[in-house]
């Protein structure tokens, strides 16, 4: 595992780590909000993605958020989109962020008709943590937006077992 160089404080991670690692870490986190959102209509949320009622869509997922994060910390990146493969059931994915202590991570948010899954996209540190940038190190800040503890049924082997908030 390398440490992001001095020079660059904020630069993406993606050429040093394990990318999945810290999807794993994000996923576990946010699945809460996930079931949150998942009780909305599919059909109001692909009306909102096709005609581009990025405030509408913004509303939803803040609601969504606000009983597990701190404030602002989860939010829609006012991007969405349905994809469509031939042969398969449209999909629905949101432009997300996350953004708390040092961190910021750009991610995508996928709403398949039977799956959800999370695709960071870039990763970004205001300054360089006093430890290696891990998913531990990533998991310790991520738990310490949330406004309750993790459930246990939601962690990953990443997660740390008490929960740190700031």
């Amino acid at each position: 595992m390398k440490r992001l160089s001095d020079r660059a404080p904020a630069t993406s991670f993606r050429g040093y780590v394990d990318v999945n690692a810290f999807e794993e870490v994000l996923a576990c986190n946010i699945k809460d909000v996930i079931a949150d959102f998942c009780l909305v209509d599919a059909e109001i949320i692909q009306s909102y993605v096709s005609n581009e009622l990025h405030g509408n869509m913004d509303e939803i997922v803040s609601s969504c958020a606000e009983l597990f994060f701190k404030g602002h910390t989860l939010s829609y990146a006012r991007s969405a989109a349905i994809s469509t493969a031939l042969g398969q059931p449209p999909c629905v994915v949101l432009d997300m962020e996350f953004a708390h202590d040092v961190v910021s991570v750009d991610f995508k948010l996928i709403l398949g008709e039977f799956s959800v899954g999370v695709h960071i996209n870039r990763v970004l540190l205001e300054e360089l943590p006093e430890a290696d940038f891990d998913p531990h190190f990533f998991a310790k800040i991520v738990t310490s937006a949330r406004l309750r503890p993790l459930p246990p049924r939601f962690r990953s082997p990443y997660c740390p077992t008490d929960s740190l908030r700031h």
